[in-house]
């Protein structure tokens, strides 16, 4: 509420404000300014290429050969044809700054949706920063937690301001469809939402049971618009089974870290419990019911991120705001009942607008000091060298090298990390498996375990997939019997071994 008796005060304090905002989101631009590699990285961008050569989406792999010409769902077909031109035209560097973007986007959205004096949403803000960085990668996931920002600020007007706006959230998931597969945390966001008026419709007011049933109904059509809005999408009707089709693949845990559940030994991991603790805590001193929408949120998307630590983002989007509002109905219940508490005084102090030219000045010089390292840091993460230098030591740039003067016949069988690059940047060879766990499925990706691990029967997949080649990397189990099994080693280097096999004559 604006102070009318002082009107100075109030605009230099929205100053102050918003000044906090932008430094805020400059510390998360350079938080996410980061070298762009990623295992994923190199398929969508070929993906993307082959979508831009054709005029059309690929919708059909021609990557591997154990999957050749099986209809794929390409849920990130926009997104890839976005990151391939802007590969083209920006290389490195554009792809580092739209991460960065999209990362300080989906924040500033958060920020709009929070409640309480702007340093205490900043603060929130930079632990939802800590937890969801670990996901911030050169792909179109980035956009799903975008998305999902949104969709909360949406939701979140709807319910607790009373702005109808939830006519946006079908043309949203339209958009989220053909970016990537992540709407299904859109539609279990507004389903959580949902089931929250009906957990408050039975345990509140029961002479608002009319209001709660239009509201009710209003949301339950708006989340069947969204789940039929996702099928307006080259793919159709199978938009709906990428839910199934990823939670259906029983061995993501064991075969790919960001599958597996959280190591809260690893200190990068445990922001997420950091937040999920403060959650607990906060709504053990609430004052009152906790909304049903507010707790169901949490409860399902916390339990997606101890599930699994890639769904760390997801959580952050939807906790953030609850956070920070609980947090700050709490601080002032705490001063309402201790009114004479130091504490309060010395906020007051701090958050008085003293020598407003100064922390103008002050401010602004933070800014403009965080703007330049930010920049600076977007620039040289995104030079060539360090670029080369990191994608030799993450994927076999000179291994390939020697398979493109030494062409071998037969298949080739690749590490999982691998697939993608070796798509990108060998396109001529087919690859076994890269990271399209959803086409690869339960078969394929057991196959591949089967063998880098040695497991009983590994020779009889390399034969039945004709496999001449083997390029893994040098601390693979199997690598250890190929030589006592017939194969020889024809190139060898710190990141990736080649083995071959001549067929018996």
């Amino acid at each position: 509420m604006i102070d009318k008796t002082n009107p100075g005060g109030a605009a230099s304090r929205h100053q102050s404000d918003r000044l906090v905002l932008v430094l805020i989101l400059l510390l998360v631009f350079l938080m996410a300014a980061r070298t762009p590699l990623d295992t994923d990285l190199w398929w969508h961008l070929r993906a993307g290429e082959t979508t831009l050569q054709n005029g059309q989406p690929m919708l059909t792999d021609t990557l591997s050969y154990t999957r050749a010409g099986s209809p794929w769902i390409n849920h990130s077909w926009l997104a890839e044809v976005g990151m391939a031109l802007l590969f083209r035209t920006a290389g490195y560097l554009g792809l580092c700054a739209a991460v960065a973007f999209f990362a300080a986007a989906s924040m500033a959205i958060l920020y709009r949706q929070m409640e309480g004096p702007a340093l205490l949403r900043a603060f929130i803000i930079l632990l939802a920063t800590l937890v969801a960085a670990v996901v911030w990668t050169v792909r179109p996931q980035i956009l799903s937690l975008v998305l999902l920002a949104v969709c909360g600020l949406i939701l979140d007007q709807y319910r607790r301001k009373g702005i109808d706006r939830l006519w946006l959230l079908p043309p949203v998931f339209v958009l989220w469809s053909n970016l990537h597969g992540g709407y299904p945390l859109g539609l279990l966001l507004i389903g959580a939402v949902t089931a929250g008026e009906v957990v408050d419709g039975l345990y509140g007011n029961q002479t608002r049971w009319r209001e709660r049933w239009l509201r009710l109904r209003h949301l339950l059509i708006i989340l069947a618009l969204c789940e039929l809005a996702v099928v307006i999408n080259p793919n159709g009707l199978s938009m709906w089974k990428i839910p199934f089709q990823t939670v259906g693949v029983g061995v993501l845990q064991k075969a790919i870290p960001e599958w597996a559940s959280p190591d809260f030994h690893d200190l990068v991991q445990q922001p997420f419990l950091w937040m999920l603790l403060l959650v607990i805590g906060i709504f053990s001193l609430a004052g009152r019911r906790i909304d049903g929408a507010d707790w169901m949120a949490v409860v399902l998307f916390g339990a997606g991120g101890l599930m699994a630590r890639r769904n760390f983002g997801p959580f952050a989007m939807v906790s953030a705001p609850i956070l920070a509002r609980y947090t700050w109905e709490a601080w002032q219940a705490f001063q309402g009942a201790h009114p004479g508490m130091t504490g309060r005084r010395t906020l007051s102090k701090i958050d008085r607008p003293v020598a407003p030219a100064f922390r103008k000045g002050l401010n602004l010089f933070l800014a403009a000091l965080i703007g330049f390292v930010a920049l600076i840091k977007l620039f040289v993460v995104s030079q060539p060298q360090l670029v080369s230098a990191y994608e030799h030591t993450l994927f076999p740039v000179d291994a390939v090298a020697w398979l493109q003067k030494n062409p071998q016949a037969g298949s080739l069988f690749n590490s999982y990390a691998w697939g993608g690059y070796l798509a990108w940047a060998y396109p001529e060879k087919a690859v076994f498996l890269d990271g399209r766990t959803d086409l690869f499925g339960d078969e394929i990706i057991d196959e591949w375990l089967t063998v880098t691990q040695a497991g009983a029967g590994w020779q009889k997949v390399l034969q039945k997939w004709q496999v001449r080649t083997v390029l893994l990397e040098p601390d693979q189990p199997v690598t250890n019997l190929l030589a006592g099994e017939g194969w020889k080693l024809v190139y060898q280097d710190a990141t990736a071994v080649i083995y071959r096999k001549e067929p018996a004559r």
